[in-house]
C-alpha cells in the first residue's frame, strides 16, 4: 500500500458536470496510465451553478479521493483537511473550470505548483503553466499578459473525452437526440417542450427512435415535474407518461431515458440532435453530430447566466427584471452565437433557433435535415473538418510530469 504522505499527489480542482466529464475524466485516466502511483483527488470549489450532485458524478471515475465545497472552505479558512486529502508532500494543483483563484489558493497554501486549462484564458501570474485549446485562445492570453514561455497550446480535452465512446446498437431510424441540460430550474419548462417536440415529429418519422442522456445533476423532483408538463405552457410543450425509463407522450411517441455516460455512445450513432446551449455542443460537434440548438426567450429571467447574470436575478425586486434584460442584451442585441461550435470556428455549423419560439420552428429545422441526407452529411462533414482532433489529455499530462520533473 502506498503512504498517502509519499505519495506524490495530483489535485484536479473543477466546479460543474460539463467540467468533470469532458475535463476531468480523461485528464484523470492519462494520469492514471502514465503514474499510476500518484494519488488522485478530484476537489469541487464552490460555484453558484453547482446543484449538489457533483461529488456524485465525481466518484463515479475512480479518483483516490473526492473533496466538497464545503471541504475546501473548512481548509482555506481553519486549516481543516479533508480525511485522506491533501496530505502528501509533493503535489500539483491542476484547475479543470471554475474560478481559478480558489486553485490558486488551494495549491498556495499546501505549497504545490498550480496550473490552469481552460478555453477563457485569463492569466495569473502566480499560475506555473497556462494550458489553452488553440492559436485564438493563446492569443488571447497574450493580450491579457500571460508570457509565451507560461503558455502551451495543447488542444481540446472534450475531443479526447468523446473519442473513447463506441456506438450502441441501433434501433431505429433516424436516431434523434434530445438534451434539455442539467440545470433544474431551466430544464423543469424545457423537458415538457422536448416531449412536445418527439410527439409531433413521431407522427412524421414513425420509426424514429428519441433518446434523452439524462443528466445526474437534474433532480427527480425536476425529471417528474417537468414529465408531468407541470411548466408546459411556458414554452408551448406538453406532459409524458413515464415508466421505467420511458416517456410515453400523449400520441404514442417513446422517448428512451438514457444514463449520461452513455450519451457520447449515442452521439457516435445520432442522425440529428436537438439540445440547448452549453458543454454538449461541442461535444456533438466533435461527434460530427448535425444539431438544432434552441435558447428559448419566452421568459429569459430562467435562462442560466455566468457571472453578473446570475447574480442579477437575487437582487430583491428588481432582480428578475434586471436579468431579463441581461439576457436580451446577451443574445439578441449582441448577436452572439449560442453553439460553441459555431463561436469558435465562425461557421454556421450548427443550426441556431432562439428568441420566442415554437415547437413547430424547430420541427421545421429538424425537417430540413432529417429529410435531405446531403444536406446531413455536408453539415457532419464540416462539423468533423473545423472540430478539435483527440490527443490533449496525453499533451497536457505530459507537459506537467515534464515540468515537475525538471524543476
Amino acid at each position: 500500500m502506498i503512504d498517502v504522505e509519499q505519495a506524490p499527489e495530483a489535485i484536479l480542482v473543477s466546479n460543474g458536470p460539463g467540467e468533470l466529464y469532458t475535463w476531468v475524466k480523461p485528464i484523470l485516466g492519462e494520469l492514471r496510465h502514465r503514474r499510476p502511483e500518484l494519488k488522485i483527488c478530484i476537489s469541487l470549489i464552490p460555484c453558484q451553478f453547482a446543484s449538489g450532485r457533483e461529488s456524485e458524478v465525481a466518484r463515479t471515475f475512480g479518483a483516490d479521493t473526492v473533496t466538497t465545497p464545503l471541504d475546501f472552505v473548512r481548509f482555506m479558512t481553519v486549516g481543516q483537511k479533508p480525511a485522506g486529502s491533501w496530505a502528501s508532500q509533493s503535489g500539483f494543483v491542476l484547475s479543470l473550470g471554475g474560478n481559478t483563484d480558489f486553485a490558486l489558493q488551494l495549491g498556495s497554501k499546501l505549497g504545490y505548483a498550480t496550473y490552469r486549462y481552460s478555453f477563457s484564458p485569463y492569466w495569473n501570474r502566480k499560475l506555473r503553466r497556462l494550458f489553452v485549446p488553440d492559436e485564438r485562445a493563446e492569443r488571447k492570453a497574450r493580450l491579457l499578459g500571460a508570457p509565451k514561455s507560461k503558455l502551451e497550446i495543447v488542444g481540446n480535452l472534450v475531443a479526447d473525452a468523446v473519442e473513447q465512446a463506441t456506438p450502441p446498437s441501433r434501433s431505429g431510424t433516424p436516431h434523434i437526440m434530445l438534451i434539455p441540460g442539467s440545470r433544474n430550474a431551466f430544464a423543469l419548462y424545457l423537458i415538457p417542450f422536448f416531449i412536445a417536440l418527439a410527439d409531433r415529429l413521431a407522427r412524421l418519422y414513425p420509426e424514429a427512435h428519441f433518446v434523452w442522456p439524462v443528466s445526474r445533476l437534474l433532480t427527480q423532483e425536476t425529471l417528474h415535474a417537468g414529465i408531468a408538463g407541470r411548466e408546459r405552457d411556458v414554452l408551448g410543450g406538453s406532459a409524458g407518461q413515464l415508466r421505467e425509463k420511458m416517456i410515453t407522450t400523449a400520441h404514442g411517441a417513446v422517448i428512451e431515458m438514457i444514463p449520461e455516460e452513455d450519451r457520447y455512445k449515442h452521439m457516435h450513432a445520432a442522425d440529428l440532435a436537438v439540445t440547448i446551449p452549453g458543454t454538449n455542443t461541442l461535444e456533438l460537434g466533435i461527434a460530427g453530430v448535425p444539431s438544432v440548438v434552441i435558447l428559448p426567450m419566452n421568459k429569459p429571467e430562467i435562462i442560466p447566466l455566468e457571472g453578473l447574470g446570475h447574480w442579477l436575478s437575487l437582487i430583491p425586486l428588481v432582480g428578475t427584471f434586471l436579468k431579463r434584460h441581461a439576457v436580451r442584451l446577451f443574445v439578441e442585441n449582441l448577436n452572439v452565437p449560442v453553439s460553441l461550435p459555431n463561436q469558435f470556428s465562425g461557421q454556421d455549423l450548427m443550426v441556431e433557433v432562439k428568441g420566442k419560439i415554437a415547437v413547430e420552428q424547430v420541427i421545421a429545422e429538424v425537417r430540413k435535415m432529417l429529410d435531405s441526407p446531403a444536406e446531413r452529411h455536408h453539415r457532419r462533414s464540416r462539423l468533423l473538418a473545423a472540430m478539435p482532433q483527440p490527443g490533449a489529455s496525453q499533451r497536457l499530462v505530459k507537459s506537467i510530469l515534464d515540468d515537475l520533473t525538471v524543476s
